[in-house]
Formats: structure tokens, sequence, C-alpha cells
């Protein structure tokens, strides 16, 4: 049977005094295996010694001690990790910070499409990285309602390709619409990507809407005649006059026109100046006021090229002329068909596809591709020959 001394001995560490320069100290050695807390402990009195070894031998018997299956393991792992020179607190530590990185990575990652979708636009209505244009930002915050809409509830790495391609497969729009909401929604997710909010890859990126090439529809000369009729005679169709006299016989986009200064069409010197702020290629050029479009800007200097409430105003018109118009029976109106028109009559008229790429601010190869259609020259007279019914000063 052990003596009580020798229990003592194995419950607490060992308390010794030491004369150091005329100093006693004393020291509280716990280097034994298994303690708590190993090493030296030095105190100046006793007592504090006495306590420390009790406390220290308390930690002992109150269950911190390591079993003799942990030991085995500790005795293990460290003289493991020793051969490849690492320590059990290194490795301890890369153990937590990995551990806690993940789990702070994956808090940040349950963030909500709806809350990114805010964040979005608020950057790119700031302009802190780069000034965009009024209308591209209409499109974005138009992309964003989309998002928000559908897929607002959802964390943002649970929308997955298969979600998006659903909901795109089942708009009731044609594939070329269909690639551009694609492309908008790409813009999205890609930002994600960069800002590290939680999306390891862009879900539209393999996603693709075969669109079938053809030839861009122009408006038959009678439709154009009776637009240009109707919007003279009727009233409350007057102020589309301008915005079709440019789009038929200037080749602009629908989105210079709408955004077009006043100041900027110069009939004294027949050109009208569209600035790379309002173009789509964002770069500036000159459009000639040929004579048809020159009899139509003296005929009616008043009419605004744009005004509030356009669209609702042009779906009525186009809905007079008989085409389809909120579900009702129709032909479908062509959304390019007014620049198509110009740009196919214009080539029909002088045969020269560089003027006429500098004109619509495109390339030679687009106008190649999308306006080398056969029209009968009578036709394209009698495009060219239409004249106001109210004849200018």
């Amino acid at each position: 049977m052990p003596k009580p001394t020798e229990v003592l001995r194995k419950k607490f560490p060992r308390v010794r005094s030491v004369q150091k320069d005329g100093v006693t100290r004393f020291v509280v050695d716990a280097r034994r295996k298994g303690f708590p807390r190993s090493g030296l402990y030095w105190r100046s009195t006793k007592e504090d010694a006495l306590n420390l070894a009790k406390e220290i031998g308390d930690g002992l018997t109150g269950g911190n001690a390591l079993s003799d299956e942990e030991r085995s393991l500790f005795l293990r792992y460290r003289d493991g990790f020793a051969s490849i020179g690492l320590n059990i607190e290194e490795v301890l530590d890369r153990t937590f910070n990995r551990l806690r990185n993940k789990t702070e990575r994956e808090e940040f990652e349950r963030v909500f499409v709806g809350d990114l979708v805010d964040l979005w636009l608020e950057e790119k209505r700031s302009g802190k990285f780069k000034r965009i244009r009024t209308l591209t930002i209409r499109q974005i915050e138009l992309t964003g309602r989309i998002l928000k809409n559908n897929w607002g509830h959802l964390q943002i790495q649970s929308l997955t390709k298969a979600t998006v391609q659903e909901y795109l497969v089942g708009l009731p729009v044609s594939y070329v619409t269909k690639r551009g909401y694609k492309v908008r929604f790409g813009g999205f997710f890609n930002w994600c990507i960069a800002n590290g909010h939680g999306i390891r890859g862009n879900p539209v990126k393999h996603i693709k809407f075969e669109v079938e090439e053809r030839m861009p529809r122009t408006i038959p000369v009678e439709v154009v005649e009776r637009m240009l009729t109707l919007s003279q005679q009727k009233r409350c169709f007057r102020p589309l006059i301008k915005y079709l006299a440019l789009g038929y016989f200037g080749g602009l986009r629908p989105s210079e026109i709408h955004r077009l200064p006043a100041s900027d069409i110069n009939t004294k010197s027949g050109q009208i100046f569209i600035s790379r702020d309002i173009t789509k290629t964002k770069t500036e050029r000159f459009v000639t006021i040929n004579e048809t479009l020159m009899g139509f800007l003296h005929a009616y200097p008043e009419v605004p090229s744009h005004f509030p409430n356009f669209q609702k105003v042009f779906k009525r018109f186009r809905a007079e002329l008989g085409f389809a118009f909120d579900g009702n029976d129709g032909e479908r109106w062509e959304p390019d068909g007014i620049r198509h028109t110009f740009g196919s009559m214009w080539l029909a008229k002088t045969r020269d596809i560089a003027h006429l790429a500098e004109e619509m601010g495109n390339s030679p190869e687009v106008i190649r591709k999308h306006y080398r259609r056969a029209i009968p020259a009578d036709e394209a007279d009698r495009f060219w020959s239409i004249t106001p019914l109210t004849p200018g000063p």
C-alpha cells in the first residue's frame, strides 16, 4: 500500500524553494505528464506556490487530466507531426482557423438574391467604377426587378442553371429576346462572382438559344405611307411624326431618337449629330439630312422627337394600323423594322455599303449581312418620294 506522501506527490506538483542572489523563490514543478498545466511556475511566497500546486492538482483530479487512451493518442500524433516538422499546437491552430474560416464562409454565403440585387444596383447607379448611361441603368433596373420577383427569396448558391433555364424557356418571347435576358442575367452573376458573393460559377454561362439567321424584315412602302398619313391626320398621333421621319428617312435607332437633343438637328448644315452619349456603339457620327427627311423636319419643326407617354401612344397607333396589340389578332410588329426599312431602301437607291455604314453607325460587314436584300427600283423610288401632307415654310 502506497504511503500518503506518495499519493500526494502523484496528485499535486512538487513545490521546492530555490536560493538565487540571496533571495528565496518557490517553484512549482508540474512537468510530469498528465498535469493539465505542465511546466515550471515561479512564485515569491511559499503560500502562493502551494495554492498554485493545489489548483493544478485539483484540475488533475477534477477530470481535466488525459485518460490513458487520450494520452496514447496525444503521444502518437505528437511524434507523427514532429516527423514532418510540426508540433501539436501548430496543427491545432491551423485546424481551428480552417474550421472557423469555413464557418464564416458558409455564413457569408447565406445571402439572398434580393439582397445582392440591391447591392448590384447600388454600385451600378453610383458610377464609382464606370459611368453608365441612363438607358443602360434602366435595363439593369429591369433585370434587377425580374431577378428579385422570381428568386429574391432564394440563397444565391441555390440558384442553378436548371432554375434559370426553366424560367427562360417558359417566356412567351422570341429566342432573340430570351438570349437578351440571358446576357443581362449573366452580368449580375458575373458581378456576384467577382465580389465573392457565394457563387462559384455563372449559372447561365452554358445556356444557349439557337437563333435562326434571317434577313431583317422591312415595312412595306404602303404601310409606311399609311403610318405617316395617320400620324399627320389624327391629332392624338401627331407627336409621332418626327419619330417616324427620323427613323424611316434618317435611320436613327429608337433609343437615339428618344435621347436626341433638338439642338443636334441642324437643318442649315443638313446634318444630325449623334453623340457617343446616346448611341449604342458609343461612337459619334453625323447623319445626312436627305431631301425626304428635310421635308418633314421643315413641315413639323415644333414636334418633339420624344415625349413622356410615347410608348402608350405608339402602341395605340400600331393597333389602329392593324398590328397585334395586347393579345389582339394582327400582324406582329417588327421592333427594328423602321430602321431596317431605311437601310434597305437607302442601299437600293445608292448601292454604297461603306457610306451607309457611316450613316447608320454600323460596320460594312453588318450592312452586307442585313441589308443586301433585293428591292425593286420603283419601290425604292416610291419610298424616297414620300412627302409631308403639310408643306413646310
